[in-house]
């Protein structure tokens, strides 16, 4: 095995120094992407056929003229989770507030699992750049995997591996079918790479950046993106690639919806919310998953109830409902950082990089106009982001699309036409956005908890949990996280 480890490092070596794409003609006749929930078309939070038909690579597919049908792992109603839907008005001191929950108790199928290829979107949700080189799965464990995730023992990416991967080898030989593996069998003649968003979510979900435990080290998001990238570079030295990088996620709506004061109505002036470690700044953030514990009147003065805030200690890591600016600071950093790794390892294979960012800055400035008609990064009122305050609408979808199309056309010298965005804004694709009052939405407790376990599956949701029973869990072991029972803040 280590002789084996030493060839395939050798033969990457020769990739990043020696092995490049010339300038060709782009040839999309075998698109392939590889990425997380984004690449995968996951909205609401949950993977669901009516989304994935408008996941970015479909739309790309389209507009490229892809050959036939752009293959993904289709998910029946109600989706998998089940979607996140507007479930109840409840009136609280007079306001109206409306409720985010599962619209269902029960979850989709897979559509298509017995497709007997590989799929074109190999978008796994829930997957950091390490599941991509070396998580496999296995469609008849699928059953048995959905209880596991339900009972929060296995994550989110291998259940889903299940879905998207199926197989634990390549047909006819011993080769693991990881993303990878499956990417470069397929033969893609161009590749989209979409990677690292999961590698920091864990610390975006609980305010504690934490190596190993919440988010991936630099030293080992380089080591596997390298791997990543090297690979499908020496295997298929021909391609066109495009990675995407990351945006930071502080300013997505899931940290950003819930201000960290309240206003007294009388003056205008902001009174701060108070948290575990003290009252909280301006310049700390209130998570999404905040909202059932305001309702109940947590954070507010003059309560005594304190909004929580993530800890560890021995039994585990207790989750929390805020980012204090320190911590917001060292998650921006780390963001940092893997956007540099990204660029530097897209550099030495010849790849292009898309960097969404300057979409981003757009969104969050709400000065990102369709036909006039502004769209913004606001917490349902803005048009981009559905209900869990982190994935897109379709909407928001068919936007990252566009943006990589003027990518692809203005690094590469195509001419793919751009997306038409208008009915994504006028008709039932916007799905997910609403007109409610965004400041009176409350998440309910179980889509709290269950967008936590989502990405954390073991962490602990006591202080979440104000009225259910605590199910007590442990840092899951795996090769680039602190092994349980060894975690150190």
């Amino acid at each position: 095995m280590r002789h084996a480890r030493k060839a395939l490092l050798l033969g990457l070596a020769a990739a990043l120094v020696g092995g490049a794409a010339t300038a060709q003609q782009v040839d999309f006749s075998r698109y392939v992407a590889l990425g997380d929930s984004y690449c995968a078309g996951m909205s609401n939070y949950s993977l669901l056929q009516k989304h994935q038909l408008n996941s970015y690579p479909a739309i790309l597919a389209r507009q490229a003229g892809f050959t036939g049908t752009f293959q993904q792992p289709l998910i029946s109603e109600p989706g998998i989770p089940a979607e996140l839907a507007l479930t109840a008005l409840h009136v609280v001191g007079g306001q109206v507030s409306p409720v985010i929950g599962p619209k269902s108790a029960s979850m989709g199928l897979p559509i298509n699992i017995t497709y007997p290829s590989i799929y074109n979107n190999l978008g796994i949700p829930g997957a950091e750049v390490h599941d991509l080189i070396a998580t496999t799965g296995n469609a008849n464990n699928l059953q048995s995997d959905a209880v596991l995730y339900a009972q929060g023992k296995i994550s989110t990416a291998q259940l889903f591996a299940d879905i998207v991967l199926r197989f634990p080898v390549l047909p006819g030989t011993t080769t693991p079918a990881t993303a990878l593996a499956q990417a470069i069998a397929a033969q893609g003649t161009f590749y989209t790479v979409e990677i690292g968003g999961d590698d920091v979510i864990g610390a975006v979900q609980t305010g504690l950046p934490l190596d190993g435990v919440t988010m991936t080290s630099v030293a080992n998001f380089t080591a596997d993106y390298t791997t990543l990238l090297g690979a499908l570079r020496q295997e298929r030295p021909s391609a066109t690639i495009v990675v995407m990088n990351l945006s930071d996620e502080t300013l997505w709506p899931f940290a950003t919806a819930i201000k960290p004061y309240i206003v007294n109505p009388s003056t205008g002036a902001h009174i701060p919310l108070l948290a575990e470690n003290g009252p909280l700044t301006e310049q700390d953030l209130v998570l999404l998953t905040a909202s059932p514990l305001l309702a109940q009147g947590y954070g507010i003065p003059g309560t005594g109830k304190l909004l929580p805030e993530s800890s560890i200690d021995a039994s585990g890591l207790h989750v929390g409902v805020v980012i204090r600016a320190a911590a917001r600071a060292a998650i921006r950093k780390r963001i940092g950082e893997l956007n540099q790794v990204i660029s530097a390892v897209a550099a030495q294979v010849h790849a292009k990089v898309w960097d969404v960012n300057p979409l981003w800055a757009q969104l969050t400035a709400g000065t990102y106009l369709i036909g006039g008609v502004p769209v913004s990064s606001a917490f349902l009122t803005g048009g981009f982001f559905g209900y869990d305050g982190f994935h897109p609408t379709e909407l928001g979808y068919a936007i990252i699309a566009n943006d990589l199309v003027k990518t692809i056309n203005a690094q590469l010298g195509t001419k793919v036409p751009q997306v038409n965005l208008r009915p994504f804004l006028e008709g039932s694709a916007t799905a997910g956005a609403t007109s409610v009052m965004a400041a009176t939405t409350t998440l309910s407790e179980q889509a709290a908890i269950g967008i936590v376990k989502a990405y954390l599956p073991n962490a602990l949701t006591d202080k979440l949990e104000v009225n259910t029973h605590v199910v007590r869990r442990h840092i899951a072991e795996r090769a680039d996280r602190v092994p349980a029972g060894q975690i150190n803040p």
